[in-house]
Formats: C-alpha cells, sequence, structure tokens
C-alpha cells in the first residue's frame, strides 16, 4: 500500500481532532460571552439600584429600610465579584482551547502536507518507472529491428 494511502486515514483522525478542538473552543468563546453578558447585567442593575436609592433619600427612610438596601447593594457587589472570577477562569479555559485548538490545527495541517509530499514523490516514482519501461521497449525494438535487418540480409 503506498505511504500516502496509508496517511488518508491518519489525515481523517487529525481533521476530525482539529473540528472537535475547533468546536469546543467555540463553545467556550460562546460562555465566556455569557459569563461577560452576565456581568455587564450585575453592573447595569448595580448602577440603576445605587441611582434609585440616591433619589430616594431625599424622601423619609426608615433606618431598617435604609439597612436593607444597603445590604443589597452588598450582595450586588458580591454578585459582581464572583461573576467577574467565574469570567476569570472561562476566560484561561477559552485559552487553553484555543491553544489545543491551533496545536490540533497544526498536526492536521502537516499531516497533509506530509501526505501532499508523498504524493508528489509518488508521482515522481511513477513518472520514473514510466519512462524506464518506455527506454526498455524502445531499446527491445532497435535490438528486434535490428536482428530483423541482419536476418534479411
Amino acid at each position: 500500500m503506498k505511504k500516502s494511502k496509508r496517511m488518508e486515514t491518519v489525515n481523517t483522525i487529525a481533521e476530525r481532532e482539529e473540528r472537535e478542538q475547533a468546536n469546543k473552543f467555540a463553545k467556550s468563546q460562546q460562555h465566556c460571552d455569557a459569563q461577560q453578558k452576565k456581568l455587564a447585567e450585575l453592573k447595569q442593575y448595580y448602577r440603576e439600584y445605587a441611582e434609585s436609592s440616591r433619589k430616594s433619600t431625599g424622601e423619609f427612610l426608615d433606618i431598617i429600610r435604609m439597612q436593607e438596601s444597603r445590604a443589597f447593594m452588598a450582595k450586588l457587589a458580591a454578585a459582581i465579584s464572583q461573576q467577574s472570577d467565574i469570567i476569570r477562569k472561562a476566560e484561561l479555559a477559552m485559552n487553553a482551547d484555543r491553544k489545543h485548538w491551533m496545536d490540533s490545527r497544526r498536526r492536521a495541517m502537516s499531516m497533509q502536507k506530509l501526505t501532499e509530499r508523498y504524493v508528489q514523490q509518488e508521482l515522481c516514482q511513477a513518472e520514473a518507472t514510466e519512462q524506464r519501461l518506455a527506454d526498455d521497449l524502445s531499446s527491445q525494438r532497435f535490438v528486434w529491428s535490428m536482428r530483423q535487418n541482419n536476418a534479411m540480409a
């Protein structure tokens, strides 16, 4: 079996691995984007809640309501901090997935180039064999014609 034919299986496996890694990277990108969106929403809600709390300070607020408001804002701030940590972890995972995808892409491309080189070598060998056969046939015809000419003479 030719080397290029054997490499087809290797190429198929390498390309499948690359696709799987690309899909994994895309999913981690989507996850990271979704987490960043959640963080933006939390920050927006915090700003809106803080603004509405400032506007209502002109009105008479009892101490209990003020304490509840501050406690809620502290919980929002903690949620924002926690979401930021989640994003950092998601970005680390996404970067790792990107690296795995790029590595598998390089491997797949290397295998493809190697296969192309094998195909080129096989073509050169086939051309050399064909040329050798043509030369042998030509020399056999020459010898045969020489024998025919000598036999007639």
